[in-house]
């Protein structure tokens, strides 16, 4: 049995170890990844002087940015994930280091708006620093692209239908009943200009309506739209390194209310994006995408850059089974990423993928920490219902591509 200092080595290298991404083994060889990032640290959606300033009596964050851009900080963040991908990528053989790969190789393509084109900016500076490499984004600024866009592609009435069943916003706004409650007495929302002028002092005092419609991503109204924009202004000003004495008056002093207020804007994603009939298909142009991109091209890296949205919407398409990530309260966090490794075994030649959503905690997004092997983001395999992991967490190449065919 392991005594004192033994114990405490053996604890720190279990815990490094699990920390870390997969480096190269003896028999594994890293032969392409594709990362799916979800864009850095941004302002929040909703700009100063709308509802949010109606439903308490705080003072929001004056951010130094236009709504919804990335952050300086959002930059600097990503650039410290690109240096931590570089040194993955050269650990592993994929580049040597303080030498570029060939542009031919590598593919970083993002969403239009200026929070993925930026984001994907900051991170092509961290992995590939002084290469002649570029992101590069398809469409005017501002305007989404297809590939990106979770929105409905199609108006059969039965579609509709069946989609609309399976987004069960009663159940949704009951199982919430409680992180309704928490985040209106965390904001005050019974001393706010909407309840003392409009006399609206219950947060969760309807259930809100679905929407679903070709062109447009999914909808819903009422409190857990409202929650959602609340959840997530609160938790950007915690990633952005407000004091906590100016975020809603440091009324959210726990991890359990920040789990709470994190609640509301994780079942908005599921509500809308993460229904089996919705997921197929908004996701189906993404998944198509990395598929032929894994399956026929000459990249060795790809980078794409999107939303929580294309995420959660992928992930449910392609029936990966439920996951958690320790040291976050967001299922889909800022700047977290997805990458879909292909690695070959040296000895059978046989190829294989594994999964892995890679992501910062929230502290290290709060603290702007550098990430090091000794200091690495967090990251947690991901399986397929229809792609079992052996102990290692890879599974069969042929299977996981087939499971993605499905959307060519």
């Amino acid at each position: 049995m392991l005594k004192g200092k033994s114990r405490w080595i053996m604890a720190f290298f279990i815990f490094v170890v699990c920390g870390l991404l997969a480096f190269s083994s003896e028999n594994m060889e890293l032969e392409k990844v594709l990362i799916f990032s979800r864009h850095g640290l941004r302002s929040p959606l909703t700009a100063s002087g709308s509802k949010l300033s109606k439903v308490t009596p705080y003072e929001w964050a004056k951010w130094d940015v236009p709504a919804s851009h990335l952050t300086k900080k959002g930059a600097i963040l990503e650039t410290y994930f690109g240096q931590y991908i570089n040194d993955w990528l050269t650990e592993n053989n994929v580049m040597k280091t303080g030498e570029c790969l060939n542009p031919e190789n590598v593919h970083i393509y993002t969403n239009s708006l200026q929070r993925t084109i930026a984001t994907g900016q900051a991170l092509t500076t961290g992995i590939f620093p002084g290469c002649d490499i570029k992101a590069e984004h398809k469409m005017e600024i501002g305007k989404m692209d297809p590939v990106f866009n979770p929105v409905i592609t199609t108006d059969d009435a039965k579609f509709k239908e069946e989609a609309l069943k399976g987004m069960k916003l009663d159940k949704e706004n009951e199982k919430l009943k409680g992180a309704y409650q928490t985040i209106s007495d965390v904001i005050s929302y019974t001393k706010s200009e909407e309840c003392v002028k409009d006399g609206k002092c219950v947060l969760y005092n309807e259930q809100g309506t679905l929407k679903i419609e070709k062109g447009k991503e999914p909808g819903v109204d009422g409190p857990i739209k409202l929650g959602t924009q609340i959840s997530d202004a609160l938790l950007l000003e915690y990633y952005e390194g407000y004091p906590l004495n100016e975020i809603a008056g440091n009324n959210v002093n726990s991890m359990k209310k920040w789990q709470q207020i994190a609640d509301i804007k994780n079942g908005y994603e599921d509500l809308l994006f993460a229904t089996d009939k919705v997921a197929k298909n908004v996701a189906a142009p993404l998944i198509k995408y990395i598929y032929n991109d894994i399956d026929s091209s000459n990249h060795k890296v790809t980078v794409l850059v999107g939303h929580d949205s294309n995420i959660v919407a992928m992930l449910k398409a392609l029936n990966f089974k439920d996951y958690k990530l320790k040291d976050q309260v967001e299922s889909t966090p800022i700047g977290g990423k997805v990458f879909f490794e292909v690695w070959k075994d040296k000895k059978t030649g046989e190829k294989k993928v594994k999964v892995e959503y890679v992501y910062q905690s929230m502290d290290q997004i709060r603290n702007t920490e550098k990430l090091t092997k000794a200091n690495p983001p967090k990251h947690a395999v991901l399986e397929m219902k229809n792609c079992k992991v052996d102990k290692d967490g890879y599974c069969l190449y042929s299977k996981f591509m087939n499971e993605l065919k499905k959307f060519n």
